[in-house]
């Protein structure tokens, strides 16, 4: 049974979540994002087998699923906001794409068991999973529809990156991008994903900083792991 704490976490997540991502402007922000993967994100593809099924978790507006699909992957993208999934079914039926997307709850993946190859969270959607206990149980779902010797890779906001460039915009490890908004990502330490991939029975590949597009961009934590072979 979900303790009181955890079903207070997922409470307050989708109703700060929801409603930032629900509102039309701040949907139109991503529009103006570059389409093309991350630095990061080109070297972790790089180790995903051709082919290989992907969950992408977060989809936004389909940056990483219309980039990902470029490169030959088979990708299905979720999100919790109906306005994101109404505009990305659009724009990819737009550009000719044929990929499924759909909303979620922002807890339960809607998938069976063994299901894909890879699973990605990045974008820093981990960060909205607020609390630990929350975090770790989602984590273990996506263990579950991974299969056997699949990857998972996750990325969060970099706590020190932050602490140094942006202190302003802290709260303790919550990092509030926009002054007149609700919404916060929990920033993290390389030690901090390790940690929650082992203890979702995940095993670690590799944890590091990733660069974003230029320098100039700063850094984000990210952590590639594989669903053991017992």
């Amino acid at each position: 049974m979900k303790s009181q704490l955890v079903i207070d976490r997922i409470f307050l997540m989708n109703d700060i979540v929801s409603k930032w991502y629900e509102n039309t402007k701040n949907v139109d922000e991503m529009l103006d994002w570059r389409p093309a993967l991350k630095e990061w994100e080109k070297s972790v593809s790089k180790l995903f087998s051709p082919g290989s099924k992907i969950l992408d978790i977060g989809c936004g507006l389909g940056r990483e699923a219309f980039a990902l699909h470029d490169l030959g992957f088979e990708v299905v993208g979720i999100d919790i906001s109906k306005e994101v999934i109404s505009r990305v079914k659009q724009l990819s039926a737009d550009k000719g794409y044929k990929i499924l997307f759909s909303e979620y709850d922002g807890e339960h993946l809607d998938f069976p068991d063994n299901s894909f190859d890879v699973v990605l969270i990045w974008a820093q959607t981990l960060g909205l999973l607020y609390g630990d206990e929350l975090k770790s149980r989602y984590l273990s779902e996506c263990k579950r529809v991974l299969k056997t010797g699949g990857l998972l890779s996750f990325s969060t906001h970099d706590y020190n990156y932050l602490k140094e460039n942006h202190p302003n915009c802290l709260k303790g490890h919550n990092f509030f991008p926009y002054a007149k908004g609700d919404i916060y990502w929990e920033s993290f330490e390389a030690n901090d994903l390790i940690q929650f991939a082992n203890k979702a029975g995940m095993e670690v590949i590799l944890c590091e900083k990733g660069k974003i597009y230029i320098p100039e961009d700063g850094t984000v934590l990210h952590c590639l792991c594989s669903k053991r072979v017992w």
